[in-house]
């Protein structure tokens, strides 16, 4: 897989998914806890366009915390048009920054949890070819109580449904990929499409 051709597809489908809602679908909240879906997309804009100077810049101006800085960025970028942050998105659509140090499948992760942070929150379709969301599972899995405070999955094994994809040991939680993958982000919203004997470890 070609990680850098999927991230650049999927913030040009998002982007021209963004460029189709209208005011009420914008303001609605997503499921990025506090963010509008317009405030999402001025995210994705934001690590679209990134370099690692300018990011370093910006947390450093905007802390005091990374997590403060980019949700600040965030929702000042989400008060501009949808339709800029469209064609912004689409235009850094090739954008490589990422983490340093981190695989740069992390950035693929943004784009899809991010992406269905906005879609799901609106009852929009969020599908995506499962292919590309295994190696980020794998990724997530270990990076998941670093980059999102929590570990709801590190005693249970993932099994996807819509490919074949066995990650980790435990009582099995079943699911389409990409709701695994949200499961890892720590999106509590998906446990409803989840199933599995593990369910109640990972609820608790």
């Amino acid at each position: 897989m070609e990680v850098w051709t999927s991230v650049a597809a999927r913030r040009s489908h998002l982007a021209e998914w963004a460029r189709g809602i209208d005011a009420s679908t914008a303001e609605a909240p997503s499921w990025c806890e506090g963010w509008r879906v317009r405030d999402v997309l001025g995210h994705l804009v934001h690590l679209a366009e990134a370099t690692q100077l300018r990011m370093a810049r910006d947390v450093i101006t905007r802390g005091p915390t990374p997590d403060r800085a980019l949700a600040r960025i965030a929702k000042d970028l989400g008060q501009h048009p949808v339709d800029e942050l469209a064609d912004r998105l689409q235009s850094a659509a090739m954008g490589r920054f990422h983490v340093l140090g981190s695989p740069a499948v992390v950035a693929l992760g943004e784009v899809l949890v991010h992406g269905s942070d906005m879609m799901r929150a609106v009852e929009a379709i969020d599908d995506v070819d499962p292919s590309i969301v295994v190696p980020v599972l794998r990724v997530y899995r270990r990076l998941g109580r670093v980059a999102f405070h929590a570990a709801p999955a590190s005693k249970v094994t993932l099994a996807a449904t819509d490919i074949q994809a066995v990650i980790g040991s435990g009582p099995e939680v079943r699911g389409r990929a990409l709701d695994l993958l949200l499961l890892l982000a720590n999106r509590r919203q998906v446990l409803a499409d989840l199933a599995g004997p593990g369910l109640p470890s990972v609820r608790g």
